[in-house]
């Protein structure tokens, strides 16, 4: 009895996850599929069955959605005021202790303004693993809204009117929406680069582990690239699964030709599976 495994990412691609899972039922047999919500026992620990399964599986079809990358993370509200409210509070304490405690040089809050978001933009790529333009929209409003509030602190402190007077007033509260933009968003581009990546410790990612073991296992993988998704750079996954990144892929697509797209993937399993003690050897 063959042994596919189905690897994927809930909040990417968990409703045609199932659609595949019943296709393949249909063609192999229930005890011959693995996917986690169905095959777990309740109760059961999932790393300690993942890798039990694993031990026997023939294939597994890597399922890739337009979020696989990234993981499929959602912005929480908590994650929000971590790494945007913090930000803006520091940012507050800095205009007010730079120009309305000090009345220093306002190079200094220019400086501050790069300085302070920078490593909450990294965090915030590394919490929610979102695309560089979900990190600079992060960073757009924190500079907004910081810009905004440090223009009004000063006009509470000076007697001046709230809303800018001046083209010159303007231009100030323009550069600074820039300066802290830029500065969250280079921490959040700093954060996706290697050299920068390993100095922090990697998110448990079973997607990836499954991956991971598959390969040092030298089961056969398919990836299954989902509505039109595409195949990752190597250099964008992680080390240990950048291998995945040239085995041919196939397409599935949850429209009108998922039947015909299915009918090939089945014959690239059962190609497998037909040369399966040669690939064993």
């Amino acid at each position: 009895m063959p042994k596919i495994a189905i690897s994927y990412r809930r909040a990417d691609s968990a409703q045609i996850a199932g659609r595949i899972r019943d296709r393949l039922i249909a063609r192999y047999g229930e005890d011959s599929v693995f996917i986690d919500i169905y095959s777990v026992p309740l109760g059961g620990e999932f790393p300690q069955h993942v890798r039990e399964v694993w031990s026997k599986t023939d294939a597994l079809l890597a399922l890739i959605g337009p979020a696989w990358l990234r993981g499929g993370d959602k912005i929480s509200l908590t994650v929000a005021m971590q790494h945007l409210a913090v930000p803006f509070l520091l940012l507050l304490i800095a205009h007010y202790m730079i120009i309305n405690a000090f009345d220093l040089d306002a190079l200094f809050l220019s400086l501050v303004s790069f300085l302070v978001p920078l490593p909450f933009g990294a965090g915030f790529y590394w919490k929610t693993r979102t695309s560089p333009a979900i990190g600079f929209a992060g960073g757009v409003a924190l500079g907004v809204i910081a810009a905004a509030a440090m223009s009004v602190s000063a006009s509470i402190r000076y007697n001046q009117p709230i809303w800018p007077s001046s083209t010159l007033e303007w231009l100030e509260n323009l550069e600074y929406t820039v300066i802290i933009t830029l500065g969250f968003w280079t921490g959040n581009m700093l954060a996706r680069l290697p050299q920068i990546s390993r100095l922090f410790k990697e998110r448990e990612d079973w997607v990836q582990v499954e991956i991971a073991t598959a390969l040092d296992k030298r089961i056969p993988i398919i990836p299954v690239l989902l509505d039109g998704a595409t195949m990752p750079a190597s250099q964008s996954l992680p080390r240990n699964i950048r291998e995945i990144a040239y085995r041919n892929a196939t397409q599935i697509h949850s429209g009108p030709d998922f039947d015909s797209h299915m009918t090939r993937l089945i014959g690239g399993i059962d190609t497998i599976l037909d040369n399966m003690p040669i690939q064993r050897d």
